[in-house]
C-alpha cells in the first residue's frame, strides 16, 4: 500500500465534541480523501473517543491510538511516528478548518526547493472575540500584530516563533531534526523550531492555509499557572541551545515598555511579590476593559504576562546569584554576535568591500575616471547608493544574529532616510552597485546576483509568473542592470548580462545578453493656443 501524500495528526484531550467536529470539517476538504489519512492520539482523556469515531472509519483513512496521559509533546510524537504521509499536517483539535485547509498546505510543499519548508497556517481569532476572556483575547491581539509584522516584513519568522497548532512539514525533517523533546512541557514546538532552524529551515506563515482558533475560555488562574510555566520552559530551552540568544527569555527584559522594566526586575528579584502583583494588574485591567478602554486593558494584560513569565524565569534559574549570572551570559552572548571577531561581522565586512570594489569597477567604467581612487570610507560618506547598501547589509547581520530590534530599526531608517522598502529576507550577493537608490520596493523572496546594478525606483516585487502563475519573486543573475523606474513582478529569472532599460515593466523570464526596451513615447504636435482676446 502505498503512503499517502499527507497525514493529518490531531493529539486530543478531552474534547470529544470538538474533534467530532474537526474530523466532519477533514471530511469536507477540496483534496480527494485517498490522498490523505488521519491520525488521532487520544492523550488519555477521561471518556475514551475512539468509540465515538466509528462513523468516520469507512469515509477517512483515520487510525486512532490511545496512550497514558503523557502530554501534547508525547501525543503528537506519537502520532508522528504512526503516520506514513510524505508530509506531517499538525492541528489542534479545538480548530475550524476551512474546505481549502490541507490543499493550501500542500501547494507550499511544492517542488525541490521546497523540501525545507516549515509552514506555519494563520491562526484567526473566532469571530466572537468579544465574548473571551481578556486573556485569551490579548494572545489573539498578539498573533494578529505578528502576522501583520510579518507580511510588512518587519518581524523575522524563525524557529522559536513555531507553533504546532496550524503546521506542516515534510516528515524527514521533522525526523531529521529528533521530533519533539518530550521532556517540555511546553514550548516543545518553539524548541523543535530552533532545531530545524539549525537545518537550514525556511519558515513560512500562510494566510491560505489558516485555521479558526475557538476560545476555550479557561480560567484566570489557569492561564496564571500557563504563563509562570511559559517562562520556566523558554529558560531550558535557553540552556539546551545557548547559542540561540533569540530565543533566550531575558531579551524581553531589554525589549519590553521602558515603564514596565521596573516591574519585571523587580518580580526577579522578588518573586513572592508576582502574585499579588499580577492580581492587581489584571483586575486594573479588566476595570479599564469594562469601561470600554480597550487598548489600556490589553496593555495592562501584556504586563500581567510579563509578571508571570518572570516568575516562571526566576524559578527556573534559581537564586538571585543564578538570575545575575545568566543574564549576563545572555548580555555576553548579544555582544558576541556584534564584535569584530564574530563571523557575523566577517561576513558583513566582506560583503561591504565587495559591494565597493563593484562600485569602484562601475565608477571607473562608466564614470570617466579611475573609480578605485575613492576609499571605502569616502564613498560610505558621499555615494547615497552605497550607504543605501551598508544600511541593507548591517540589517541582515542583524537579523541573522537574533537581534530582531536593530534589525527592526535599520529597515525604518532604509524606508526614513531613503524612502526605499528592502525587505529583510530579500537577498543581495556582494558585490552589487545601488544607484541612488531612493524608492525601491524590494520584495523578501528577491535575489540579486554578484555584479547587477540597480537604479533608483526599481521594483522587485512579488506577485504570479505570467506563463506559470507560480507565485513568487525575481531572481536577477549576473551583471543585470536595471533601469530607473522598472518594474519585475513574479518569480520571473533574468538571464546575465542583461540590460533592462527605465521604465520597462516584466512579467516574463528573460534570456541571457538580452537589452529590454519599452515602447518609444508617441510625440503630437500640441493643438495651437487659441489667439488672445485683448479687453479694454
Amino acid at each position: 500500500m502505498s503512503a499517502p501524500e499527507a497525514s493529518i495528526v490531531i493529539a486530543t484531550y478531552n474534547r470529544p465534541d470538538s474533534l467530532l467536529r474537526i474530523l466532519g470539517e477533514i471530511e469536507k476538504q477540496t483534496v480527494a480523501a485517498d490522498r490523505f489519512e488521519v491520525v488521532v492520539v487520544d492523550d488519555g482523556s477521561k471518556e475514551e473517543v475512539a468509540p465515538r469515531l466509528g462513523a468516520f472509519a469507512n469515509r477517512l483513512a483515520l487510525t486512532v491510538k490511545r496512550q497514558q496521559n503523557g502530554g501534547a509533546a508525547a501525543a503528537r510524537q506519537h502520532g508522528a511516528e504512526i503516520a506514513r504521509g510524505t508530509l506531517l499536517v499538525f492541528v489542534d483539535d479545538d480548530m475550524v478548518l476551512p474546505p481549502e485547509f490541507l490543499e493550501s498546505h500542500l501547494s507550499r510543499h511544492l517542488g525541490p526547493t521546497a523540501k525545507k519548508n516549515v509552514v506555519m497556517g494563520r491562526l484567526r481569532a473566532d469571530q466572537k472575540l468579544a465574548d473571551m476572556p481578556l486573556f485569551e483575547r490579548f494572545y489573539a491581539l498578539m498573533l494578529d500584530r505578528i502576522a501583520g509584522e510579518v507580511q510588512a516584513g518587519t518581524f523575522d519568522l524563525r524557529g522559536p516563533s513555531l507553533y504546532t497548532g496550524n503546521l506542516s512539514l515534510r516528515r524527514d525533517l521533522f525526523f531529521a531534526a529528533g521530533g519533539f523533546d518530550t521532556s517540555f512541557g511546553q514550548i516543545e514546538d518553539a524548541e523543535l523550531g530552533v532545531r530545524l532552524e539549525k537545518l537550514g529551515a525556511s519558515f513560512i506563515l500562510s494566510e491560505e492555509a489558516y485555521t479558526v482558533h475557538a476560545s476555550d475560555h479557561t480560567s484566570r488562574d489557569r492561564w496564571f499557572a500557563r504563563t509562570v510555566k511559559d517562562g520556566k520552559f523558554w529558560t531550558r530551552l535557553s540552556r539546551k541551545h545557548p547559542e540561540a540568544v533569540h530565543a533566550n527569555p531575558w531579551r524581553h527584559l531589554t525589549a519590553v515598555n521602558p515603564l514596565s522594566r521596573p516591574v519585571l526586575a523587580l518580580v526577579v528579584a522578588l518573586p513572592k511579590l508576582a502574585l499579588p502583583m499580577a492580581k492587581t494588574a489584571f483586575a486594573a485591567s479588566q476595570a479599564a476593559d469594562s469601561l470600554g478602554l480597550g487598548r489600556i486593558a490589553v496593555a495592562g494584560t501584556t504586563l500581567v504576562y510579563g509578571i508571570q513569565y518572570f516568575q516562571g524565569v526566576r524559578s527556573e534559574t534559581g537564586s538571585l546569584g543564578d538570575v545575575f549570572r545568566e543574564y549576563r551570559a545572555f548580555r555576553k552572548g548579544v555582544k558576541e554576535l556584534q564584535n569584530a571577531e564574530s563571523a557575523h561581522h566577517a561576513s558583513l565586512m566582506e560583503a561591504v568591500r565587495a559591494d565597493h570594489a563593484m562600485l569602484a569597477k562601475t565608477q571607473g567604467k562608466y564614470g570617466g575616471k579611475d573609480g578605485s581612487s575613492r576609499s571605502l570610507a569616502a564613498d560610505a560618506v558621499n555615494n547615497i547608493g552605497f550607504q543605501l547598501l551598508i544600511l541593507y547589509r548591517v540589517m541582515r547581520a542583524f537579523r541573522e544574529s537574533g537581534q530582531g530590534l536593530a534589525a527592526k530599526f535599520c529597515s525604518r531608517l532604509l524606508r526614513h532616510l531613503y524612502g526605499s522598502d528592502i525587505h529583510w529576507d530579500a537577498t543581495f550577493e556582494p558585490g552589487v552597485v545601488v544607484v541612488h537608490g531612493f524608492g525601491m520596493a524590494i520584495s523578501g523572496e528577491a535575489y540579486v546576483s554578484e555584479g547587477c546594478i540597480l537604479f533608483q525606483h526599481v521594483t522587485l516585487g512579488r506577485g504570479n509568473h505570467a506563463d506559470t502563475k507560480k507565485a513568487g519573486a525575481p531572481r536577477l543573475e549576473r551583471d543585470v542592470h536595471v533601469g530607473v523606474g522598472a518594474t519585475l513582478i513574479g518569480p520571473i529569472v533574468v538571464g546575465t548580462r542583461t540590460k533592462i532599460m527605465p521604465g520597462c515593466t516584466l512579467t516574463h523570464d528573460v534570456p541571457p545578453n538580452t537589452v529590454v526596451t519599452s515602447p518609444e513615447p508617441e510625440l503630437r504636435a500640441r493643438k495651437a493656443a487659441p489667439p488672445e482676446v485683448k479687453t479694454h
